[in-house]
């Protein structure tokens, strides 16, 4: 039988993907690096974009998910006045004018109202899919179709600066949120165009780009793998529900242990997903807290019943 690699154990990298890069390039170098192919990343940044780009390796893929349900955060400027294909700075210029840049308070207040739950039309370049193939891929054969529009939510939009016909702005949004289609909506909103000029991923969750690794040049696997995150520590937005070590080799075999002899730090509440972790806080699996019916008058632990989402 052959040996298990040291990296199926699995861990997270907080990677700085560099501009002009692919996201799936950023992948493949790890891969070179690594030596190794089971490597992925939690969501995609575009090629002109630079920042973190959290990659999932060996059991780890398995948490891919949960980690791009994370909040993310970005920095970047938008061009006042110009409008492109791709509704960034590297598409086709398909309008360039220099409108007067309203005044920061006018900035500000527009900005505003893109902040809670937003409807938002996916652009054409983007990973989505339609009947089997990627926007992205339509969009490139010159294909354009329709897109319905999506509910996301944008914590913060906040005008940071402006000089001339760039405006400087940072956006905190949850998944699934297209900054290059939020930015060309406050330019309507404003009666003009806009497209994003330059955009870094500066936090993904706790992970910032300050502490990211940049994968460029020479890099040996030591230097990545001295900075793994373990799976258990990568996703500790989610709560710890601790199972005793007799239960450890039940739980990887897909039996969900008593609510009685897990060490909880807080008591579960329906629909909570936690990580359920061994002795030496190693991630087992990860579990869901259902309601089972029953009397309305029974203790909590008897009213939940732990379903095993995914074994790692």
């Amino acid at each position: 039988m052959k040996p298990p690699h040291p990296y199926d154990a699995g861990f997270v990298l907080n990677v700085r993907k560099p501009a002009g890069w692919t996201s799936h390039d950023a992948v493949q170098r790890l891969r070179r690096i690594l030596h190794y192919r089971r490597i992925g990343h939690t969501g995609t940044l575009d090629p002109f974009a630079t920042g973190v780009l959290l990659c999932c390796v060996g059991r780890a893929t398995k948490l891919s998910n949960y980690l791009m349900d994370l909040t993310k955060e970005y920095a970047g400027t938008m061009l006042f006045g110009r409008r492109t294909s791709t509704g960034d700075i590297a598409g086709e210029v398909l309008e360039d004018s220099c409108p007067p840049v309203p005044e920061r308070v006018q900035l500000e207040q527009a900005a505003r109202a893109f902040e809670g739950d937003i409807m938002q039309v996916p652009p054409m370049i983007s990973a989505l899919k339609h009947e089997g193939r990627r926007l992205y891929q339509l969009a490139r054969a010159g294909v354009t179709v329709e897109r319905r529009p999506r509910r996301v939510h944008v914590e913060q939009f906040a005008i940071e600066a402006v000089a001339g016909q760039r405006i400087r702005f940072r956006v905190r949004c949850a998944r699934g949120t297209y900054v290059r289609t939020l930015v060309e909506d406050y330019g309507t909103r404003l009666g003009a165009t806009a497209c994003v000029a330059e955009l870094c991923r500066t936090r993904v969750g706790p992970f910032a780009v300050d502490a990211a690794l940049g994968v460029e040049g020479e890099v040996e696997a030591g230097t990545l793998t001295a900075s793994a995150i373990p799976m258990a520590a990568a996703l500790e937005h989610l709560p710890r529900w601790r199972v005793p070590g007799f239960w450890v080799r039940k739980l990887r075999d897909g039996q969900a242990p008593p609510w009685l002899v897990i060490d909880l730090e807080t008591q579960p509440q329906a629909g909570e997903t936690g990580r359920l972790v061994g002795p030496e806080d190693e991630l087992i699996a990860l579990g869901r807290a259902d309601v089972q019916p029953g009397r309305a008058d029974r203790p909590w632990y008897d009213t939940l019943e732990l379903q095993i989402l995914r074994v790692l």
